[in-house]
């Protein structure tokens, strides 16, 4: 027979474990944002972040894959594994970034591909949601 108690306690530790299971130090981790840069010409991409890694998308294909982290004054590290562009694997860049309203921006810091920072600086991109398959 159930108590009330028990029922509470378990409630609460199920409400627990899931709260500490979320990874509150990465705000990017496990998203996907949508929106334009210019990889040269203007055109909509998608970076999907994982929890170190993030992948540029285009038209649904992987076009660039990079690594990420966050420096100790936050800002977000960016550095090409593999990919299309003219950047090299050891160019690194520095962004600070933004999200509001379900928004990311990227702020150039120090980039050392201008064409990442031609890319990327000053855009705005959109959360995509998750979808829900039944």
């Amino acid at each position: 027979m159930k108590t009330p108690t028990k029922s509470l306690s378990l409630l609460l530790l199920l409400i627990s474990i899931f709260y500490f299971s979320q990874d509150k130090t990465n705000p990017l981790a496990n998203t996907e944002w949508k929106g334009m840069s210019n990889i040269p010409g203007p055109a909509e991409v998608n970076f999907k972040f994982a929890t170190d890694s993030v992948d540029l998308l285009y038209r649904g294909t992987v076009i660039e894959k990079m690594k990420y982290s966050f420096t100790k004054d936050g800002s977000l590290k960016l550095i090409k594994t593999e990919g299309s562009s003219p950047c090299g694997t050891v160019d690194e860049g520095l962004y600070k970034y933004q999200i509001i309203n379900d928004a990311l921006t990227f702020a150039v810091v120090k980039e050392d591909c201008i064409e990442r920072k031609t890319a990327f600086d000053g855009n705005s991109y959109k959360k995509v949601l998750p979808t829900v398959t039944q």
